[in-house]
């Protein structure tokens, strides 16, 4: 799968937890944090269904605000 560069801001202090848990594992900070998101995301599928509904919302009135141009 490609990968896509982010960035944000995170204090110094979890850097320092990332880059030691990272060193630990042998792995990059980009693999532990990826590895991290996978696992941490895990919601019940009714949440699942309910992001998806929103998301289909969303995309609807954007499309709805854009025709109306």
């Amino acid at each position: 799968m490609p990968k896509k560069i982010i960035s944000f801001a995170l204090s110094e202090e979890s850097v320092e937890k990332i880059d030691k848990t990272s060193k630990a594992l042998g792995m990059s900070r980009s693999k532990l944090i990826e590895f991290l998101v996978s696992k941490g995301f895990q919601f019940p599928e009714e949440v699942v269904s309910n992001l998806n509904k929103i998301s289909k919302l969303q995309e609807e009135a954007k499309e709805r605000i854009v025709s109306k141009r």
